[in-house]
């Protein structure tokens, strides 16, 4: 499903010179990030802050192989459940060649 953003989520999608996802509650933590992972509605998203929305290496693991997202410049997965294998999929991964920022 494409609707992987909660309702009462505070999630804000802005666009400032770039657009960002702020705040997001992903439904269903990892899973909710593999859909998001397939989704094609955000090409041009510059900024992807998902943190404590319980996600662990499965959901790092799809976003790090997704093609769709060659804008990022932030990602934001502080509080979540991130190990060694899922910032192994980030580090390999060069589908994200302009990402200057990554807090985990």
């Amino acid at each position: 499903s494409d609707r992987v953003l909660g309702n009462a989520s505070p999630c804000s999608f802005l666009f400032l010179p770039q657009p960002y996802l702020i705040g997001c509650v992903l439904l269903f933590g990892s899973s909710g990030l593999q859909a998001l992972a397939t989704s094609t509605f955000f090409p041009n998203l510059a900024s992807l802050d998902v943190a404590g929305n319980e996600i662990d290496d499965a959901g790092i693991e799809a976003l790090a192989a997704s093609t769709f997202f060659p804008n990022l410049t932030s990602l934001n997965f502080n509080d979540n459940g991130i190990g060694f294998s899922g910032l192994q999929a980030l580090a390999a991964s060069s589908f994200f060649p302009n990402l200057t920022s990554l807090d985990v």
